[in-house]
């Protein structure tokens, strides 16, 4: 009995753990983190992935909320999501630096707008389960002190965000793409001369 309630643990512990709805997710920085952090001035792309959701109560993803450490500046938007609804459900995904929604202002990050009147939180979400991809850049600030350079992003449903009434895929855990420091080097000078 003992080694059945232990294999059947290790078995759960196993699998891979999806938080709430969401599918797998990955990302790519360029340039990669170098040791000891990004100098200042590095300009950083950032791509996430999500391969997959899963529509518990009819739930559809409504948008990807963006959480950014003060060590960062100059935040451009590079590339949205794709349409996974395609045109069964139409809409589009739009960047926002602030998203309006049930639970209050979110943002910035790519938000499904499925009516395209500019506002994602007033409508469902992307229908389906398909791979979205969106990148953005960002650039280490100048500052001569180390920097947080948190980057997180937070999926989430349009039960939470939009105005599905369902909360079976409340918010979603920060997936963490990077959390370090950034990493102000002094300048390497060479001899001085006294003449």
């Amino acid at each position: 009995m003992k080694v059945t309630i232990f294999t059947i643990l290790f078995f759960l512990l196993s699998l891979p753990v999806f938080s709430q709805c969401n599918g797998a997710q990955t990302f790519t920085l360029t340039p990669t983190p170098p040791v000891g952090g990004y100098t200042p001035g590095t300009v950083v792309n950032v791509c996430y992935t999500m391969n997959g959701y899963t529509q518990t109560g009819s739930n559809w993803i409504e948008g990807f909320d963006l959480t950014l450490g003060p060590g960062w500046t100059g935040l451009t938007p590079v590339s949205p999501p794709a349409n996974c609804g395609g045109a069964v459900s139409g809409g589009q995904w739009i960047w926002m630096t602030s998203c309006p929604t049930p639970v209050g202002p979110i943002g910035p990050g790519y938000f499904f707008d499925l009516t395209i009147d500019g506002n994602p939180a007033n409508d469902f979400g992307d229908n389906g389960s398909c791979v979205w991809t969106f990148c953005f850049q960002v650039t280490v600030s100048t500052l001569c002190t180390p920097q947080n350079l948190l980057i997180q992003v937070t999926p989430g449903s349009d039960g939470l965000w939009g105005s599905w009434n369902s909360t079976s895929c409340d918010l979603a855990t920060p997936f963490n793409i990077y959390n370090g420091t950034s990493n102000p080097t002094p300048p390497i000078v060479g001899p001085i001369s006294h003449n």
